[in-house]
């Protein structure tokens, strides 16, 4: 279907170095806070449910930023997120950061379902995949 999730975020005091930019590895947090939105808000199954009913988390085992252009402290940070892979147990979740449609930020990341009681990696939920295919780049119109 090719839906695009969108995710605005303040950049607060709190993300910021002393110079009043970005501390690089903030990104990394408002990435996580724009994926537990899209869980919750675009998948329709919050990331506390999954931990809580389902015993299920989604740690990060692989992840790459290309740092274009730094955001200051009340610039407001765009992330639209697509799925660029579904696999069994792992989905490929891209990020693009934007301010007033200037790209700041690029982040690839990749996710898997792991059972938290076994630690070990689990199928997608059937109605999750589903709703993750949503978000599925079908194009290279990326």
């Amino acid at each position: 279907m090719n839906k695009v999730f969108v995710h605005d975020q303040l950049i607060r005091f709190a993300h910021c170095d002393p110079a009043a930019i970005v501390y690089y590895p903030r990104f990394f947090d408002l990435a996580h806070s724009a994926m537990e939105d899209w869980l919750s808000d675009g998948v329709g199954v919050a990331l506390a449910d999954m931990i809580r009913e389902r015993r299920i988390a989604t740690p990060t085992v692989k992840i790459h930023c290309d740092f274009l252009k730094p955001l200051r402290m009340g610039d407001t940070l765009r992330f639209e997120l697509r799925v660029t892979k579904i696999g069994n147990a792992s989905v490929d979740v891209d990020y693009l950061g934007s301010k007033d449609g200037v790209k700041h930020l690029h982040i690839e990341q990749t996710l898997v379902f792991m059972h938290l009681d076994r630690v070990e990696a689990v199928p997608i939920p059937d109605d999750v995949r589903v709703r993750l295919e949503e978000f599925l780049v079908t194009d290279s119109a990326n």
